[in-house]
């Protein structure tokens, strides 16, 4: 929140009816005063989240999803929170500041992001001179138009050695930043641009900054690599982004699925063909960051990689992850040609789109790659092809899944039902050992009387001033860090905005890792509760005693373990004054 007003954020807030921007995403049902919906955070089936329409904050009962606003539409759209913001105001009609749209992260790497936007309108201009004629009617045979050129950024980095950086020089920026960023390289002690005499595509982070660049060669150039990528640098991490994932994420909430391909050509040739629900890997192998954007956006995913071996195993790699993390998971495998941009430049868009319309399910897939190169004629081929089937059965829990199988190979194969449906459990049972021995449950710590009220005081102090005052005069103190720094939290928020909420306060601590999630944790726990004075000095009296005690407990070890006969005295004094506390 450093680069936007508490006044201003608290302001958009307060306009901002929580029953309206969540019921303009999901529907909701009113029962009483509150409103159910069906939780988008997790697989839910039935309503299981409420929305206080007195707190203005939500919660799951399911998944223990909890939040304002802000945190609802940041979690949702899967943007920033200063984003979330921008969202919820222009909902509520509201005008903002400038500083508003500007996100920590472009506020840290600001230079580098500007260095980034020059070089790409740099690199565009060049393709529209006399010099960038040949890699136009490159662009052009391969069927990329006008239109794809600027919708993704496309440039040419010129023949001579140093145009950008003597460009970006002029603008001074420092050569070591440039080569640190990866837009020139040193060699031998001489400074070159990293990507001269080749097309530049654009590379970008989830939240469309310009990060870095891929580019390709064009003339037909010998012993020298067809692709140039950015290595990374501390605004570019590879694995940690998708290509086009920020403008294919609206278009694939909206389709309710999103396609990934290998190569960022694939997603280019998809998008030139009117699919733009696509993203790029740019590589093989997936990784949890990625596997992270796609969970957030609550699609389904389309797998599709190359038509070869390379691709091949790496559909089966990422589809398992994908599993393993709650997506629904569904392939494609084109015939013919190597990879999507192949295959529609020589079968058409319309043939592509029919496989897209008709993908097979995940599971599906992996039927059919274990029949690969066995004969269910063969008895010893025929049992391996039922184990590999009834182990990946059993970390689907799907029953309806398990059944339709079970069924199928019973029949097809002229099986005992009974006889796969124990093999199954059997597998089951391992598989269940197998997770439980690598991710260890953690057991929740259960919590005693003294923590139980500790966290009632603090979430009735973020109801109200009055609250505020009762802890102060009464208590005034927490024997725990993480309760004292909460509450002097709590104390501080009220004396700034003279007044407070729990919405507010939970805007507040977004961005103060060291307490939001214990705050969050005892929103949770408590947002039902009545508010009432009389339980909160029944809270004060129970922490009060509690504490009494333990200092009690500490004096008289004290005592016991001090010499000196004064001291002593002072401390058996002292033992006697709690100890009238504690009747």
């Amino acid at each position: 929140m450093a680069f936007v007003s508490n006044d201003e954020i608290n302001a958009i807030r307060a306009k901002a009816d929580i029953i309206s921007i969540v019921g303009s995403y999901i529907p909701l049902t009113q029962r009483g005063k509150n409103y159910f919906c069906v939780c988008p955070f997790h697989d839910d089936h039935s309503p299981s989240m409420s929305l206080s329409t007195d707190k203005q904050i939500y919660k799951c009962f399911s998944c223990g999803a909890t939040g304002n606003v802000f945190s609802f539409v940041a979690e949702y759209e899967n943007v920033s929170f200063i984003e979330a913001v921008a969202i919820v105001a222009n909902k509520c009609g509201m005008e903002l500041s400038q500083a508003t749209y500007s996100s920590n992260v472009q506020q840290i790497y600001k230079e580098e992001h500007e260095i980034m936007e020059l070089s790409q309108k740099f690199f565009l201009n060049n393709l529209r001179t006399d010099i960038g004629k040949e890699a136009i009617k490159y662009l052009s045979d391969r069927g990329i138009n006008d239109d794809t050129i600027k919708e993704f950024g496309i440039g040419l980095s010129l023949d001579s050695n140093d145009s950008l950086l003597t460009l970006l020089n002029k603008k001074n920026y420092e050569t070591d930043k440039l080569i640190e960023i990866g837009l020139v390289n040193n060699v031998n002690g001489k400074n070159y641009d990293m990507f001269n005499r080749r097309i530049t595509f654009p590379l970008w982070d989830k939240d469309g900054n310009i990060v870095g660049f891929s580019a390709r060669i064009y003339r037909g150039e010998k012993d020298v690599s067809k692709y140039m990528n950015s290595r990374e640098s501390k605004i570019f991490k590879k694995g940690e982004t998708l290509y086009n994932y920020h403008n294919a994420k609206d278009v694939a909430k909206r389709e309710k699925k999103i396609i990934v391909v290998e190569g960022f050509m694939d997603a280019i040739r998809i998008s030139l063909s009117g699919i733009k629900n696509v993203v790029a890997l740019q590589g093989t192998a997936m990784t949890i960051d990625q596997i992270n954007l796609l969970k957030k956006l609550r699609v389904k995913v389309i797998l599709c990689l190359d038509n070869d071996n390379a691709g091949l195993m790496a559909t089966v790699a990422n589809g398992d992850e994908l599993v393993k993390n709650g997506i629904e998971t569904y392939v494609i495998r084109l015939s013919g040609q190597k990879d999507p941009d192949e295959y529609i430049i020589a079968n058409g868009s319309e043939a592509f789109l029919e496989n897209v319309n008709n993908p097979l399910t995940f599971f599906e897939f992996k039927m059919n790659y274990f029949k690969q190169n066995k004969n269910l004629d063969n008895v010893e081929d025929l049992t391996e092809y039922i184990n590999d089937v009834l182990k990946s059965l059993a970390s689907n829990d799907d029953p309806i899944l398990r059944e339709v199988t079970l069924n199928k190979l019973a029949k097809e194969y002229d099986l005992s039902f009974d006889v796969l449906k124990k093999k199954l459990e059997a597998n089951t049972t391992l598989e269940v050992k197998k997770v439980d021995k690598e991710e260890p449950k953690k057991e929740k710590k259960l919590k005693d009387k003294y923590m139980k009220a500790a966290e009632k005081i603090l979430y009735f102090m973020m109801n109200g001033e009055e609250y505020i005052n009762e802890y102060k005069t009464k208590l005034g103190y927490f024997s725990e860090q993480v309760y004292r720094e909460i509450a002097n939290e709590i104390i501080y928020f009220c004396e700034a905005n003279e007044t407070i909420t729990v919405a507010d306060f939970i805007t507040y601590i977004t961005d103060k890792s060291e307490i939001k999630d214990k705050v969050m944790e005892i929103v949770n726990d408590s947002i039902n509760d009545e508010i009432t004075m009389k339980d909160m000095d029944d809270y004060i009296l129970a922490v009060s005693k509690v504490m009494t005690q333990n200092e009690i407990k500490r004096l008289k070890l004290l005592l016991k373990n001090e010499l000196d006969v004064d001291k002593k005295m002072k401390i058996a004094l002292q033992l006697v004054e709690l100890k009238k506390e504690d009747v």
